[in-house]
């Protein structure tokens, strides 16, 4: 495998990891130090993203599109492209989507692909143009 296919893979695991509201999985996936930055502009660390993912937000869809991945090295890749969240809050039925785009710097650790940064800068909707 290339390591635009392992990364990649690593994406898909993470989508399905939050989608099953799985957090374990979701925890192998990121790194102890990350550094990750929601679309509102909150950044937390992994503690406090594995408590807002788990108990606060509930992943109905991720969908991923025009991704890219850049190997920096063979332990290091970046990839960044259009991200679609639909999401509600836990105890809620209304629905939010938020479209963003993404980049992500991966890092394999350990034998595991893991995310070590994550920024994501929501996109303004659609004009219909």
């Amino acid at each position: 495998m290339t390591v635009e296919s392992e990364v990649l893979a690593a994406e898909q695991s993470r989508r399905e990891a939050l989608i099953a509201d799985d957090m374990a999985a979701f925890a192998l996936l990121i790194s102890d130090d990350v550094t990750h930055v929601h679309t509102t502009g909150i950044v937390q660390g992994k503690g406090a993203l594995l408590g807002h993912a788990g108990t606060f937000l509930r992943f109905i869809d991720i969908e991923r599109h025009d991704l890219k991945v850049r190997a920096i090295d063979e332990n290091h890749a970046i990839m960044t492209g259009g991200m679609t969240n639909t999401v509600a809050r836990r105890g809620h039925e209304e629905r939010v989507e938020v479209q963003a785009f993404v980049t992500q710097v991966w890092e394999l650790h350990e034998g595991r692909w893991q995310i070590v940064n994550f920024h994501a800068t929501r996109l303004p909707p659609p004009t219909g143009e």
